[in-house]
């Protein structure tokens, strides 16, 4: 007989490596070498026995997997590697909403609007949503009239359970919430002496170990294995322990999470101390909220947690912290740099952009919060990062789409949604946060993959500047792209929309409707202006400046003070430059002056805003130097503005330019997007050949 195991191989094991593995060894036994296996009744043993060793290869390598945070796929096991990291998944978050609330006819001198009071939204996506308050408010009447304002209300329905502990059966302390939807930042934990002994006390969630005592009245809060949370407590070392008969109240809100983004205008649904004559106004629709932590966030979470130990040190630590914070304030994207890295620099700052989830930017409370709740505790001494509003550039998309109707099933109608629908994923996946980049040419080429019907595409790409000016004041507004801009004409070149009303300049007390704003084409390519890059220092003569390009005819001179060059007085612009060099030489004489360096700006590189409106059909220039543009830095400059009033009925104003690449990235505060709730955002002519 050969050799029992020569046959076997063992490092291959998908199923037929397995049976021929199987087979081979059987063939090395003397009996069986001229045995017919595929004839006969063994072949069907060799299949059980392959397919027995291939499901327990694969059972076990599956369970090698979920040993390891990073491999594995069921949420018990990540959950159970986040918890040996000091690591709570972030439960679902209730979007919070703000509203003004009259009272009229009250009778009493104050009015308290309870806890959990109960509004009900407008409909989105034909579901209204429940909101309750989260605190309760008391206010003094006044003329029979109680006015709530700025209340904070959140998305959900009010629950509560009650557990009686039992030293024999529980005697771990575990309490399991039976609710995946709850949102543990609203969860309130109360302890009960026993069901005949109603005085009770609150727990709070332990936070700091290192500060617990055996008399701390806390509670630990963990993930289980099925998904629900569960609270448990100390063993009277750290935190107080339970005694048999206690009884354990909770109570939270539970939450739709993100689907009731935006919901607003809200009505009461009840009455207030027994007064129903209310008015409810809405002051922000709802927005922070969030879905229940995913198993990729958690594993990608939970290690940057237990690196950072609750402290910032480095940009990544605040980033990481902020986005994950213990407070459940749910954000989309964070960016933090340091103040030298601005322009000009700012030494000893930290600066943090925070884009909120389901909003753009923070309120001012929320900032406050933010940094009262989130960045103090975290931050190392005297380092409290200044909060920047993310400054928002919107991409807008005007593509035709030329597809063959014989190659598809699909109506043109069909096909407009379809590439629309694939403009929306770019978005989302390349867009919306700090660090993105817009991609033309990867845009167009999702948009010609939509279908195979779709033959070519033709797409232009505009950006987009909003923002909410200030009516009758003359304000200034600089407006910074993030991109060159491309010098261009009426049609293509920057432009505003919508119209406005404006003051006439030349007869003030004459209001003009239906302005707009465009860009001044212009034509010469001489020097516009010389800007010092270094002063250099020493010079006992005015030293001669030399300007050096592709045109011809451009003279300057250097104005010294105290031996340095303080500017440069170009004296003709020449003309047809499209790049100019300046030197700066010392006069006839003189041996000691040194460094002077400047820099040449052509007229190319800045333009003209101009308004204009139209009368009779035709149009009438309004004021030609309404404004600047800094082609090469990207940066329009609105001179002055003082609208009385912008035709959109939000007050948003729009000035928009074609960029001068089809790459656009963003830095520090700024965030590439693309606004889906702007129907002219994308726009979409689709041709059938």
């Amino acid at each position: 007989m050969a050799a029992a195991n020569s046959g076997l191989q063992i490092t291959n094991l998908d199923f037929g490596s397995i049976k021929n593995s199987l087979k081979s060894f059987l063939q090395q036994q003397d009996t069986l070498q001229d045995y017919n296996f595929e004839g006969s009744a063994l072949s069907v043993l060799l299949d059980l026995l392959s397919y027995n060793t291939q499901y327990n290869a694969y059972y076990l390598n599956m369970i090698a997997n979920e040993m390891f945070l990073d491999s594995s796929v069921q949420r018990g096991s990540v959950v159970s590697h986040a918890k040996l990291l000091n690591y709570i998944p972030r439960s679902a978050v209730a979007p919070k909403a703000t509203v003004n609330l009259t009272v009229n006819q009250v009778t009493t001198s104050t009015l308290t609007l309870p806890k959990f009071t109960s509004f009900i939204s407008e409909p989105i996506d034909d579901v209204n949503y429940t909101f309750v308050t989260t605190d309760a408010t008391t206010v003094n009447v006044s003329a029979n009239t109680a006015v709530f304002q700025n209340v904070q209300i959140a998305q959900g329905i009010p629950s509560a359970f009650s557990f009686t502990y039992n030293a024999t059966t529980n005697p771990q302390q575990i309490f399991q919430i039976p609710d995946t939807n709850i949102d543990t930042a609203t969860l309130l934990v109360t302890v009960q002496e026993s069901s005949s002994n109603t005085s009770f006390e609150t727990y709070t969630q332990a936070s700091d170990y290192t500060a617990l005592t055996p008399t701390s009245k806390v509670y630990f809060l963990q993930e289980g294995m099925n998904g629900n949370y569960e609270i448990y407590f100390g063993d009277n070392i750290l935190g107080k322990s339970l005694v048999n008969n206690n009884v354990v109240n909770i109570s939270y809100i539970s939450t739709n999470g993100t689907v009731a983004f935006g919901a607003n205008s809200f009505t009461i649904t009840q009455s207030v101390g027994g007064f129903s004559n209310t008015v409810t106004q809405s002051v922000t629709s709802a927005t922070q909220g969030a879905d229940k932590e995913s198993i990729d966030s958690i594993k990608f979470s939970a290690p940057k947690a237990f690196a950072a130990q609750g402290r910032a040190v480095t940009k990544e630590d605040y980033i990481y912290l902020i986005q994950n914070n213990t407070s459940n304030f749910p954000v989309d994207s964070v960016s933090v740099w340091g103040g030298e890295e601005n322009d000009p620099p700012v030494y000893g700052q930290l600066f943090c952009a925070i884009k909120p989830s389901g909003a753009l930017t923070l309120t001012p409370t929320q900032k406050e919060r933010i940094i009262t709740e989130v960045i103090k505790p975290i931050s190392v001494m005297t380092v409290v990062p200044t909060i920047v509003d993310p400054d928002y550039t919107f991409i807008n998309v005007d593509t035709k789409v030329l597809y063959n109707s014989r190659r598809t099933t699909l109506t043109g109608g069909q096909i407009k949604e379809a590439v629309i629908a694939t403009i929306k994923a770019f978005s989302a996946q390349a867009l919306n946060t700090f660090n993105s980049t817009f991609n033309a040419p990867q845009l167009i080429t999702s948009i010609q993959t939509t279908d195979p019907s779709i033959i070519t595409n033709e797409s232009n790409i505009r950006v987009q500047k909003k923002f909410y000016p200030t009516l009758n004041t003359k304000i200034s507004y600089t407006l910074n792209f993030g991109t060159k801009i491309k010098k261009n004409n009426f049609v293509q070149g920057v432009r505003s929309y919508p119209d406005f009303s404006v003051s006439d300049i030349n007869a003030p007390n004459n209001i003009r409707t239906g302005v707009f704003f465009e860009e001044v084409p212009t034509t010469s390519g001489g020097v516009a202006s010389i800007s010092v890059a270094n002063q250099g220092f020493a010079y006992t003569k005015t030293p001669i400046v030399t300007i050096v390009g592709d045109g011809s005819g451009a003279e300057a001179y250097a104005v010294l003070n105290a031996g340095r060059v303080v500017s440069i007085v170009v004296t003709n612009p020449g003309f047809n430059y499209t790049q100019a060099t300046v030197t700066i030489s010392n006069a006839s004489g003189d041996t000691s002056g040194a460094l002077a360096a400047a820099v040449a700006v052509l007229d190319g590189a800045l333009g003209t805003l101009r308004t204009y409106y139209y009368f009779n059909n035709t149009k009438v220039i309004l004021n030609p130097n309404a404004g600047t543009i800094d082609y090469n830095k990207g940066i329009v400059t609105l001179q002055d503005f003082a609208p009385v009033s912008i035709n959109n009925e939000l007050g948003v104003f729009n000035i928009s330019a074609m960029p001068d690449s089809s790459i656009v990235s963003s830095s520090f505060n700024r965030i590439v997007s693309l606004d889906e709730f702007d129907s002219d955002a994308i726009k979409v002519n689709v041709i059938a050949q």
